[in-house]
């Protein structure tokens, strides 16, 4: 009997080390994680192909009122924008691009979507977009 308590306690102590370096090592993946996130920004990548009926006038007017969100949403930690430039004629037509910055995908989430001025800038767009592309992501130091 004695046997199998020693037995049985050196099992459930090696059972015990071997959670605790596997809870360790999931913790540290974590901190990781976290350490890298702090270093990356989330980058909310939008390019827009227009009708070819659109007015001049009126895709100026889009591209000032996207130019004029960062005003109105302060979760916006940087916005860039420009017009397509590339000789290698892979665009499928679309012209503008716009870069849009943010810290969390809480603040693009809950923040920029739902808000009243993105909301009403992505409905002032239908009647003249063809296309509209959007690519999200974390960038890599």
């Amino acid at each position: 009997m004695r046997h199998l308590i020693r037995k049985n306690g050196y099992i459930v102590l090696l059972f015990i080390g071997l959670m605790s370096t596997a809870c360790t090592q999931t913790q540290k993946k974590e901190q990781m994680k976290q350490e890298i996130k702090m270093d990356q920004v989330l980058r909310h990548m939008v390019l827009f192909k227009f009708n070819d009926d659109a007015a001049q006038a009126e895709v100026q007017k889009i591209s000032d009122a996207f130019k004029a969100l960062p005003e109105a949403i302060p979760v916006i930690k940087d916005f860039e924008w420009g017009l397509n430039d590339s000789p290698e004629n892979f665009d499928q037509g679309f012209t503008h691009c716009y870069l849009v910055t943010f810290e969390s995908v809480q603040d693009r989430d809950s923040v920029y979507t739902p808000h009243p001025a993105h909301q009403a800038f992505v409905a002032s767009l239908q009647p003249f977009l063809e296309k509209v592309f959007v690519v999200d992501y974390w960038t890599n130091p």
